[in-house]
């Protein structure tokens, strides 16, 4: 083989790896920046921002949708390329998808479009107590244990972990530390089955109790059975389904999502302030009344995207805000809006600003970028603070999302969620 053969093949291997790293980059660069799923209202025209570094064929899969380009010409297949607008419009509620191709022929994804027709919520801003109980008996962490003679030692090293759920032992279900304690001192000295949860998967394990004490035995593990804390109510569907914190309950220790099996909303009284500073945030120092008098909601769901259930006519008849309209993402708009939430005794609209709109699949519970402006809030309270997550944002008379973290550097500032990532789950 000579050197000018040697160069050509060279130079087509090149070209042929760079044609397939092109294609792998774009479709996976495509697959992130392109939403999974739009909200759409029906006989109406949509528009959706779509930022993607090459062009894509976009195709409605039913007759039901119709696409528009920029002339609002209606079209079978749309062609968009780096922040264009694609234009929806629908003339059925429902549940439809849109395929997205690249260079004509290879699929990319299909995006699940949900079509409905005037939905309103009542927005809330009230504070909420809530106590939610672990699904099994969540592991925070192991540790040695001592026993009768002093000698000490760690039995569930290297066999459970943090985050593991303790579900069962011995077969028998388990869903209090009380009863783990119980279990594992009437099994004694033998072996002990554990039924544990890990990412999903249930697994056993086998760990051998260590004595240390008269009918006293430990396998070396700290757990957590419930949690509880305030924060605030986001809204409450015509069906009477609240939602509330715009983020999910998480573990203090390990700052995992708890997996819940049921909880209960309460009544939360603010009785005082601790304001936000540069580093150190600062929260609603209030009391939550644990007595069935002031149960108020049954939590059946925590996850990212904040708690959810059922009100009872307690906290219904508490929020005397007329019903809105939700804002979809897409028409949320920088500029002035307003945050409803309970300081004191009452609720009360406070300005802010929205500073930016993420309109990307990047971080969909931190859609927006707020700045608190009210003089009283910031007076109150120096911004956002601990306790008024699930602050519903309100912005041209539509509920557009609720407050979910502050930033620490600057309390003044803080990240809102999309309400209608709240309703998609």
């Amino acid at each position: 083989m000579n050197r000018k053969e040697l160069l050509r093949r060279i130079l087509i291997i090149v070209f042929i790896v760079a044609l397939i790293f092109t294609v792998y980059n774009g479709y996976f660069i495509f697959a992130k920046n392109i939403p999974d799923t739009i909200n759409v209202r029906s006989r109406m025209e949509n528009r959706i921002a779509i930022d993607i570094p090459m062009s894509a064929t976009f195709s409605a899969e039913s007759s039901r949708v119709s696409l528009m380009d920029e002339s609002h010409s209606v079209k079978d297949n749309v062609t968009l390329s780096r922040k264009d607008m694609l234009y929806v419009n629908a003339d059925k509620s429902g549940r439809y998808n849109i395929s997205v191709r690249l260079l004509g022929f290879l699929n990319i994804k299909k995006i699940k479009v949900n079509v409905f027709d005037d939905y309103r919520v009542i927005p809330c801003g009230i504070p909420v107590g809530m106590y939610l109980k672990t699904d099994g008996v969540m592991v925070i962490g192991t540790g040695k244990v001592k026993d009768i003679t002093g000698k000490e030692s760690c039995p569930a090293k290297d066999l459970i972990y943090s985050d593991d759920y303790i579900v069962s032992v011995n077969g028998e279900s388990v869903s209090s530390k009380s009863q783990l304690i119980y279990l594992v001192n009437k099994c004694g000295k033998d072996n002990v089955k554990l039924g544990i949860r890990r990412d999903g998967k249930n697994i056993s394990v086998d760990v051998k109790p260590v004595k240390c004490g008269e009918n006293n035995y430990k396998i070396g593990v700290w757990v957590r059975d419930d949690t509880q804390g305030i924060g605030t109510l986001t809204f409450i569907d015509e069906n009477g389904r609240f939602g509330a914190l715009g983020h999910g309950i998480s573990d203090i220790d390990t700052g995992k999502l708890l997996s819940s099996e049921e909880g209960k909303l309460y009544t939360a009284d603010i009785w005082g302030i601790k304001k936000g500073e540069k580093g150190e945030p600062g929260g609603l120092c209030g009391t939550i009344n644990y007595d069935d008098s002031n149960l108020i909601g049954k939590i059946t769901k925590n996850n990212d995207a904040g708690i959810y259930g059922e009100a009872n006519d307690t906290i219904i008849s508490k929020c005397q805000h007329e019903p809105l309209e939700i804002c979809l993402k897409q028409e949320v708009k920088e500029g002035r809006a307003t945050i409803l939430c309970t300081l004191e005794d009452e609720v009360k609209e406070y300005d802010i600003v929205i500073e930016k709109v993420d309109h990307s699949n990047n971080n969909q519970y931190k859609g927006m970028v707020i700045q608190v402006t009210d003089p009283g809030l910031l007076s109150e309270t120096n911004g956002i603070v601990q306790g008024l997550s699930g602050s519903p944002i309100i912005q041209n008379n539509k509920i557009v999302g609720a407050v979910t973290h502050v930033f620490v550097n600057d309390p003044t500032k803080g990240y809102g969620i999309f309400i209608e990532n709240m309703l998609d789950v």
